[in-house]
């Protein structure tokens, strides 16, 4: 069964400079067209800028618990 991606979860997505994993730390809709949009922190990259990334496009990952 495929969980539901929230806040706090650990993802993966493909980006321009290869696959990427991070923590979503938020998820709001896209202004234009309401598109679930997860903005997704990235250790090490773009100064601790979030990434925004559509949710359709992540892939949950299991936590290490």
């Amino acid at each position: 069964m495929k969980r539901k991606i929230t806040p706090g979860a650990k993802v993966a997505f493909d980006s321009e400079e290869g696959p990427q994993t991070g923590i979503v730390a938020d998820i709001k809709p896209h202004i234009g067209n309401g598109q679930r949009i997860a903005l997704v922190r990235v250790e090490g990259t773009l100064c601790g800028a979030p990434w925004q990334v559509p949710v359709n496009e992540l892939q949950q990952l299991k936590s290490a618990a």
